[in-house]
């Protein structure tokens, strides 16, 4: 699988060409993954990324896709890793009203937007850089996923029914459709429980192995 199938799909199964249906496709299909995500963090939607961060500098931009940070460590160049404490903005802004002003090494991160952004757009540290680091983040993830460089993913790779289903389900709240709704839901929560089973038993499998080694 990967997108421009699933635009095929999507208008195979419901039978379906109209135009306001099809360029809603798109939005559907995002709103899919992010069901996807909503009942399954850990299949993976979890990325690390390590981000450079120049000497006097406290903002730094979320990757794309960003929905929730799961650490966030900033390692020197003489690779000593840190890893920062989250707070909330206003601890921060207590702690060190303008970091702009104060260059020591970081020890807290807070979720910060600029110019009336999104509050995720970025982050920002407590205080400023004293030095060049890398910050090293893992987070979870909604993939980019579009007609262009980005047409596969691991739901695409790995679990593509489980994106059909949950594709087809809000397709069919796009169009009323409860009768197909109700079908895809129970298709969806199948193949779902048969994923958990799956990587349930691979973990146990791990855990034996290790045992009897």
């Amino acid at each position: 699988m990967d997108y421009t199938s699933l635009l095929s799909d999507l208008k195979t199964y419901t039978l379906r060409e109209d135009m306001p249906y099809v360029t809603k496709i798109p939005a559907i299909i995002e709103q899919g993954i992010i069901r996807i995500y909503n009942n399954a963090k850990d299949i993976g939607f979890e990325k690390y990324a390590d981000i450079p961060l120049a000497t006097n500098t406290f903002r730094i931009a979320k990757p794309p896709g960003w929905r929730k940070t799961i650490s966030l460590a900033i390692t020197d160049l003489n690779n000593n890793k840190t890893f920062l404490q989250e707070r909330t903005y206003e601890y921060c802004k207590t702690y060190i009203p303008n970091p702009a002003l104060v260059t020591a090494t970081p020890k807290y991160y807070y979720d910060m937007g600029i110019n009336n952004e999104s509050p995720y757009g970025n982050w920002e540290i407590v205080s400023n850089a004293n030095e060049e680091y890398t910050v090293n983040v893992i987070y979870l993830s909604i993939p980019q996923f579009n007609a262009g460089p980005n047409s596969v993913n691991f739901l695409t790779q790995r679990y593509p029914s489980l994106l059909l289903y949950s594709c087809l389900m809000e397709a069919s709240l796009f169009l009323n459709n409860e009768e197909q709704r109700v079908k895809y839901e129970a298709m969806f929560g199948k193949e779902l429980e048969t994923i958990d089973n799956i990587n349930q038993d691979r973990m146990t499998d791990r855990t034996v192995n290790r045992d009897k080694s």
